[in-house]
């Protein structure tokens, strides 16, 4: 079974002091250009969205792909395990992506995708670094359903290193996120 994509983008930006969702990228918003490399990586994707009045012009772009989370200020680990529930039971699993990291290559979900059919625990790596997006194994979402608070999955890898492939990659892009104007103004090229 094929893998999907999760973007979690229910955050509040609050770092960044605006909606960074909807910074211009290219010839898009940051949002939409994650959706777009979901659509060139030729996976199937969904978006989590929050229920804040805001995210309601954005959820109608997403259309049917569009997750909306409750009290998704709870944090990262309470959005991913509301949305877990909601997934396609087709997927053999999933890569959880952040919105805020746009210079991740398409190629890089087919190669999560790809060793996510022969192991439960996907973590991407530039120069011995980890990075994101992570994929994981259907067999793993009910105790992603379980995370709680901001916190992710970082304990579940924890306890389950020995299922981990570090997946090497020339893609230095696992690494960028935009949470800051400082980090829009240095990548936003």
């Amino acid at each position: 079974m094929v893998a999907g994509i999760l973007i979690l983008a229910a955050g509040q930006s609050r770092r960044m002091g605006s909606d960074k969702r909807l910074l211009a990228w290219h010839d898009s918003s940051i949002l939409e250009h994650a959706i777009k490399l979901c659509i060139s990586s030729g996976l199937d994707y969904r978006v989590a969205l929050s229920y804040r009045e805001d995210d309601d012009s954005i959820a109608k772009t997403c259309g049917p792909n569009c997750i909306r989370v409750e009290e998704s200020d709870l944090g990262l680990g309470h959005t991913l395990a509301h949305a877990i529930g909601t997934l396609p039971r087709s997927w053999g699993g999933v890569i959880v992506h952040l919105a805020d990291m746009p210079l991740v290559k398409a190629s890089t979900f087919q190669k999560i995708a790809h060793e996510l059919q022969h192991h439960s625990i996907v973590i991407p790596s530039y120069q011995q670094q980890w990075g994101n997006p992570r994929g994981f194994s259907h067999s793993l979402w009910p105790e992603l359903a379980l995370l709680k608070g901001d916190q992710g999955a970082k304990d579940l890898i924890k306890k389950h290193s020995d299922l981990c492939r570090v997946l090497d990659l020339n893609d230095a892009g696992i690494l960028v996120d935009i949470d800051t104007q400082e980090d829009y103004q240095t990548w936003q090229r």
